[in-house]
């Protein structure tokens, strides 16, 4: 195992992120690509040479329009090469960027832009500077709007939009005029300068702006790469949120310091496609992301011919063997090998590649807690889903390492990390590579970090015996607890039902005066679809399906499933399948997709009232938006069914 010392190493002349990019650029020129992007099905293809020159003309593009040493620059948009480059550029010449996560309504980036004290603003297209213009007259400290992409765009005559060509146009005139200034400039860059602003998700208040170092966000990804290895000759594939730091750490400052291959998809929907032509070697993603492919393929097996059907049935349990074992650093019989290696051939290797992770050697999860069941189930397909801890205000903190995997934990500590579990059962962690403050909330940062520089991070869990794992049961705020002082986990509850193929979203309730716990039910609206073509179950809308009594059924097995696994205390009782699905525009989720559980519960709180008084049914009211722009209400028949276990338990309980 590498030494800290030896982890922690880079030189003066490495120690910000555009010094990195100026060294690559100086070893590797046009002889290597740096960076990819798909157009109209075309990877075009971009050397170090040519993201250096981008950066520096960018860069010395808004000098010419005024930037200053500390001047924040907000950046929205898809992952495509300017956004990496604006984001450089902007830190090679001493400001500060701010990115926004591209699905942000107007009134959240009113918001940030007004709190980070955004001096000019990078967004992609017309769909980001149509946001900005709508609010522009409550952003006074905003002056100019650059954008990249023309359609629809190039046509505005606003006298504070520019276009990417005509920034790169200033800055080769200010580079004119002042010979080596932006390699001056990149010299004067401090390891200790801040670096970005990262937004939080804001699931409990508005988010907060936490400030990290060029030193801070090279170290956790230096941390992070002691366990999962990059090179030169690995491929990234970038498709997670700029504002997310995980998007930092494991695709952007990776690719700076090995000089592995940042790949840009062509849209967003695209991203499955292009996963299978990029094969990359690490990839990061979310819980939902994961149970979403789970759901896919248990969706296309039970759709497929009887011949797949069976060899799934044949050699999935020896996928899951194997993964088991491989887990915790074990070795396969020569007879299991065989099995194995029959069945990566028939079934295995093939659903890899489908997948487009037939060559990641490091896919990993974050942010919320991962069924039990989907990591089992991807070990059992050869794909060594590894959980990853990772904090907005901590970077990385624990983390699966090769052959020590544990279901139910969040691996061991990083290197240079210190993980332990406070009196209360809260989480602290004690790292050099941590934010360094709240922006403009100074006060904030003392509630989190003591005087000794543990961060304390709101979260429950405790510390695994001898393997060091650390497990998070939940937030401190969300662990619920019984009328009878029996205390629950909800989204470990939410986990297990989100394996389901049918079952999108989950919402479990109880404790708080409630002495058994229900669940309101997102289904999964193509799996379901599919499933009821397949049954001749006949709707009309999406609404009127949800409320089937043959897809209550179906729902009601896949509780029960769950249930058999659950304390019986902590079981299921009733349960809801909601008309909609859950919408970070509605505030019922974050940007990264994690329930905001407190304005669902007040959204649904009469509902959930329903579930607990013995009514069958409730009616519900929602708003709905027409095609073309009308505004109306509907009224919902929400039936509530009850589990089996609610059906038994109830009962006795009269």
């Amino acid at each position: 195992m590498m030494t800290k010392e030896e982890v922690f190493q880079l030189g003066a002349d490495e120690d910000t992120l555009p010094k990195l990019l100026k060294r690559n650029y100086e070893r590797w020129g046009t002889n290597v690509v740096a960076i990819r992007d798909k157009d109209f099905g075309i990877w075009q293809e971009y050397s170090w040479k040519h993201e250096y020159e981008q950066v520096k003309y960018f860069g010395l593009g808004l000098l010419s329009l005024g930037l200053k040493s500390g001047d924040k620059v907000a950046i929205i948009g898809d992952n495509e090469p300017q956004l990496y480059w604006a984001n450089l550029a902007m830190q090679a010449v001493h400001g500060i960027g701010v990115a926004l996560f591209p699905g942000a309504t107007p009134t959240e980036m009113e918001f940030i832009l007004n709190h980070s004290d955004s001096k000019f603003v990078v967004a992609r297209d017309q769909e980001q500077v149509d946001k900005l213009l709508e609010i522009w007259d409550k952003l006074p400290k905003v002056e100019k709007v650059i954008w990249w992409y023309w359609k629809g765009v190039s046509g505005y005559t606003q006298p504070f939009l520019l276009s990417w060509d005509k920034m790169i146009e200033m800055g080769r005139k200010h580079a004119e005029e002042h010979p080596g200034i932006f390699e001056k400039l990149i010299s004067q860059t401090k390891a200790g300068d801040t670096a970005s602003i990262y937004y939080t998700c804001g699931t409990a208040g508005q988010p907060k702006g936490v400030m990290w170092t060029h030193q801070a966000l090279i170290g956790s990804t230096q941390a992070m790469l002691a366990r999962f290895p990059l090179s030169d000759k690995d491929n990234l594939l970038c498709f997670l949120p700029a504002a997310f730091i995980g998007e930092s750490l494991f695709n952007l400052i990776p690719h700076l310091i090995t000089g592995a291959k940042l790949n840009c998809p062509e849209r967003p929907e695209t991203v499955p496609l292009d996963m299978r032509e990029v094969a990359p070697s690490l990839m990061l993603s979310v819980p939902k992301y994961w149970e979403e492919l789970a759901r896919t393929v248990r969706a296309k097996i039970n759709e497929a011919g009887v011949l797949e059907r069976l060899a799934y049935k044949i050699f999935m349990p020896v996928g899951l063997k194997v993964g088991k074992l491989t887990m915790v650093g074990g070795k396969p019989s020569p007879f299991l090998r065989f099995a194995y290696w029959l069945a990566n051939l028939i079934l295995l290797s093939p659903i890899r590649g489908y997948l487009g992770l037939s060559k990641t050697r490091f896919p990993l999860t974050t942010g919320a807690v991962l069924s039990v069941d989907i990591l089992k189930f991807f070990h059992g397909l050869g794909i060594k889903l590894r959980e990853v801890f990772i904090s907005t205000e901590a970077g990385v903190i624990s983390g699966y390492a090769e052959g020590d995997i544990k279901p139910g934990t969040l691996g061991s500590p990083f290197i240079g990390v210190e993980v332990r579990i406070a009196d209360d059962g809260e989480i602290l962690m004690l790292s050099p590579y941590v934010f360094s403050n709240y922006f403009k909330q100074a006060d904030l940062y003392k509630d989190v970090v003591d005087e000794q520089g543990w961060w304390h991070s709101g979260d429950v869990g405790y510390i695994e015996g001898e393997t060091k794992h650390v497990v998070c049961l939940d937030r401190k705020e969300a662990l619920t607890t019984f009328p009878n002082g029996t205390k629950y986990a909800p989204q470990y509850i939410e986990s297990q039902l989100r394996f389901s193929p049918y079952i999108k979203d989950a919402i479990a309730v109880g404790g708080r005066g409630r002495d058994y716990v229900t669940a309101l039910v997102c289904m999964d609206i193509s799996n379901m679809g599919r499933w009821a073509e397949r049954n001749g179950v006949v709707y009309t809308t999406l609404i009127d399906l949800s409320q089937k009594p043959e897809v209550a059924e179906l729902i009601r097995g896949e509780i029960d499933r769950v249930n058999i696994c659950l304390p019986p205390e902590i079981r299921v009782m009733k349960f809801v399948c909601l008309h909609k699905g859950l919408d970070a525009d509605e505030g019922d989720l974050t940007r990264m997709g994690k329930l905001k559980r407190y304005a669902i519960e007040e959204r649904y709180k009469e509902l959930v009232e329903a579930m607990y008084s013995g009514n069958a049914e409730y009616l519900m009211e929602t708003s709905i938006t027409y095609s073309d722009g009308r505004k109306g209400v509907v009224e919902t028949s929400l039936k509530i069914w009850k589990s089996r276990a609610g059906e038994e338990t109830l009962k006795q309980r009269g």
